[in-house]
């Protein structure tokens, strides 16, 4: 799979030039998060505008990481103590033997689609018009295998369609609106704010994955590595406390994600003004949350043999 070639390699190329180890009873200063700007991680940016992580003793800098995959060689290499990605490539690492583990969520899929700021958008007035219409078309997503894309197909199946029948690419997220809107693909799979400005731009929601199948489970996890959750045990309680009582707040407030997205990402203010916001709840992550996700990784042939999902999620309920 290409996701793990990357990380073996890079992993290997970083451990080669001798940058120390992962861990080493914790960070001189402070604490580096990696993330994508992504409203999906405004609880991380609540937290930090808030002094949640200074409240529990924890100086925490916040640096971009163009995506999960790539921070993690950065979290073994211990340049990073904690990173944002998706739940489903976190768990094809640690198929993989990649020694990391989850800890904390952020946004969970909406159990109502009218919320729902994921979706497969096409042309408005085009040849798909039902998930049935996407047999034979070709599907953009932004990571091949990744979770938006293992979510679409489930979709796709459930509305009545047959995802096998559909050829998928990747396409930066950037990118998709322009994609669909020529004609490169026929549908995308994207998110907040890509959808708003997709709708703007001509195209029409076909379906609203995320809600229609992984209701209240995260679509964004952080992870550090094993050897760091097992010699900083304070640095990690700290970090996912607060993460949760941001994420409690922003689920009581919705709202206020707008406002931590106006810093948080290059999203223009009236664009942010409308977009269907990312929902949060205060439940912390648990095995349950993984083993919905693990369902379809093993459906849709993503891993082959199961995980042991009860080692996959660090300190957390069942």
């Amino acid at each position: 799979m290409r996701l793990v070639v990357v990380l073996l390699a890079a992993t290997t190329a970083l451990a080669a030039c001798g940058s120390g180890p992962a861990s080493s009873g914790g960070p001189a200063g402070p604490v580096v998060v990696g993330t994508t700007p992504s409203l999906g991680n405004a609880g991380l940016y609540y937290a930090q505008s808030q002094g949640y992580f200074p409240q529990r003793g924890l100086q925490v800098e916040i640096t971009p990481a163009q995506s999960g995959s790539v921070a993690i060689p950065l979290l073994l290499n211990g340049q990073m103590q904690f990173a944002a990605t998706d739940p489903l490539s976190a768990m094809v690492a640690i198929s993989q033997n990649i020694p990391i583990s989850m800890i904390a969520p952020g946004n969970v899929g909406p159990a109502d689609p009218d919320i729902d700021p994921g979706a497969i958008l096409v042309r408005d007035g085009g040849p798909v018009r039902t998930p049935a219409d996407l047999a034979g078309r070709t599907v953009g997503v932004n990571v091949l295998n990744g979770l938006s894309h293992v979510a679409a197909m489930q979709a796709i199946d459930a509305l009545g369609g047959d995802s096998s029948a559909s050829q998928y690419v990747e396409v930066p997220l950037p990118q998709m609106v322009e994609a669909a809107a020529r004609g490169q693909v026929d549908a995308v799979v994207t998110n907040e704010p890509f959808v708003t400005t997709g709708l703007e731009a001509g195209l029409t929601r076909l379906a609203t994955p995320f809600s229609k199948v992984l209701p209240d489970v995260p679509q964004i996890v952080y992870i550090a590595t094993n050897s760091y959750i097992a010699d900083n045990p304070d640095q990690v309680s700290a970090f996912r406390d607060s993460i949760q009582q941001a994420n409690a707040y922003l689920a009581e407030n919705p709202e206020e994600s707008r406002i931590v997205g106006r810093t948080s990402t290059e999203t223009p203010p009236e664009v942010l003004d409308q977009i269907r916001v990312p929902v949060f709840n205060a439940e912390p992550l648990t095995v349950a949350d993984m083993q919905a996700i693990m369902d379809l990784m093993l459906r849709y042939r993503v891993i082959d043999q199961p995980l042991d999902v009860g080692t996959v999620v660090a300190g957390q309920g069942t």
